[in-house]
């Protein structure tokens, strides 16, 4: 974990070192044009101001009046006339007095005779470039003008230069976004088949697209899978092997009990053999709930060819199963039931229905109803069973999936793997199970709805089953 909370991102970390290394390189390539661009600048005006100091150097006079400047005004502003920058003159004697000119220029640094220099300085407010000369003579010339054209070549050559640059760096950043994106791509596609996955998909990941560096990962993972799924395979095939074993000798006890409860017996032993064969009871169907639940998780790849089923048909048998202990509870199981084609597991879909049957008959009190219902809506295949039981609290609606568990304080003989059968069946189909209320006061309503199918589709119109009457 990075700092602030926040996890590692290789994307994050490539763009930042990319991106970070063309804006520093778009720099400094800025700052070298500036400075080409300033040396160009003064190198071509420096030559045109160094021009009126000659000519300003060859008429200094020294006469009987003293050093002077012997030249025409006209043609000393002429020599220092400029449209766009200010242009300013200064004549220093050997003893380091002004002459001539404008005494705000600042004085030249020290030079040899025959010299020409060139420094900056400041002139009022304004920056200045001054070209200074020391005649043989010792007099200092000075002329200095402010930098306004300079500036503009500076600009235009900065303009020109760093436009292409900036493109071309943009360019750059844009192509290493695509780059980043593109080589993470293999990674998003991991990612995305990882997550497409249902819980108890432990097939390998298919690495043949993946480069070569997420290569070891992708080998690393598949072994844990291959760990994983065969402690799975082992807890399915201990799971169905017990629940096998244990079915034989409780059918058995359950025989022999309800033979003997046929007999007259003391009061006291009929009560006890009645609970033993209740207990018997329980612990047969939690057997076959052990095998159906064992049948429901194996393996996509174990799993049986999907068919053609109609969830009707399926219903119209459980009808046949359930009606008899319908009666003996007391209680109004009722149907209705269209035709809804899917393409399923015809052995795991009945364990569905008989589970859902199973549990409103558990959990519904004397006198209530059940109704069983398939059907499409809106092209939706759907089964759904409905009671009139105490209901699931809304708070409760999730966790009645996991296996083994019941609310606290549920009237019943439940051993809580009912549901979890319905979630792995529901599961292995595609499906959606959703639980809501019967009605606004109490009751349950389970609705199962599976994907609908292109097959399906084709095969509806000569698909048919006799409608039975209920």
């Amino acid at each position: 974990m990075s700092e602030g909370g926040r996890p590692p991102s290789i994307r994050r970390r490539l763009l930042l070192f990319l991106i970070g290394s063309l804006v520093l390189m778009l720099s400094g390539a800025a700052l070298v044009t500036y400075l080409v661009a300033e040396n160009a600048a003064n190198n071509a005006y420096d030559r045109s101001l160094l021009d009126p100091v000659l000519d300003i150097a060859d008429n200094v006079k020294v006469d009987a009046a003293g050093a002077h400047l012997d030249l025409p005004k006209k043609a000393l502003d002429t020599l220092v006339f400029d449209q766009v920058d200010k242009v300013i003159f200064q004549i220093r004697s050997p003893q380091d007095t002004i002459i001539d000119g404008d005494v705000g220029m600042p004085a030249a640094p020290p030079s040899a005779a025959g010299e020409t220099i060139f420094f900056d300085g400041t002139y009022g407010n304004e920056k200045i470039r001054v070209a200074a000369l020391r005649t043989p003579g010792g007099f200092v010339i000075q002329v200095g003008e402010t930098l306004h054209k300079r500036n503009r070549l500076v600009g235009e050559i900065l303009f020109a230069e760093l436009a292409s640059t900036l493109v071309i760096g943009l360019g750059a950043i844009a192509l290493a976004w695509l780059a980043v994106a593109r080589g993470l791509m293999p990674l998003e596609d991991l990612r995305s088949e990882l997550l497409s996955r249902a819980p108890r998909d432990l097939r390998p990941l298919t690495g043949t697209s993946a480069p070569i560096e997420i290569a070891p990962v992708i080998s690393a993972f598949n072994g844990l899978l291959e760990h994983l799924r065969d402690a799975n395979q082992m807890q399915q095939r201990f799971l169905a092997n017990a629940a096998h074993q244990l079915r034989t000798p409780l059918a058995g006890l359950q025989m022999h009990l309800e033979l003997l409860l046929r007999r007259d017996l003391p009061n006291d032993v009929r009560a006890e053999s009645e609970r033993m064969h209740g207990a018997t009871v329980r612990a047969s169907r939690l057997a076959n709930q052990l095998l159906a639940l064992a049948k429901a998780e194996s393996s996509p790849d174990e799993s049986r060819a999907l068919e053609i089923v109609d969830l009707r048909a399926i219903a119209e048998s459980a009808a046949r199963d359930w009606s008899r202990e319908a009666v003996r509870r007391r209680i109004d199981l009722g149907f209705s039931l269209e035709r809804a084609l899917i393409l399923g597991d015809p052995l795991l879909l009945p364990e569905l229905v008989d589970n859902l049957i199973d549990n409103a008959l558990r959990y519904t009190p004397a006198g209530g109803t059940i109704t069983v219902k398939t059907g499409c809506s809106a092209g939706i295949p759907y089964l759904s069973v409905e009671d009139t039981g105490p209901g699931i609290p809304v708070a409760e609606r999730g966790r009645v999936f996991e296996r083994f568990y019941r609310i606290a304080g549920t009237p019943g003989e439940g051993s809580g793997l009912g549901l979890a059968i319905v979630q792995e069946v529901v599961e292995r189909h595609t499906g959606t199970v959703v639980i809501d209320a019967h009605d606004e006061v109490s009751g349950t309503r389970i609705s199962v709805s599976f994907p609908p199918s292109d097959g399906t589709r084709a095969d509806a119109a000569r698909f048919t089953v006799p409608a039975a009457q209920y």
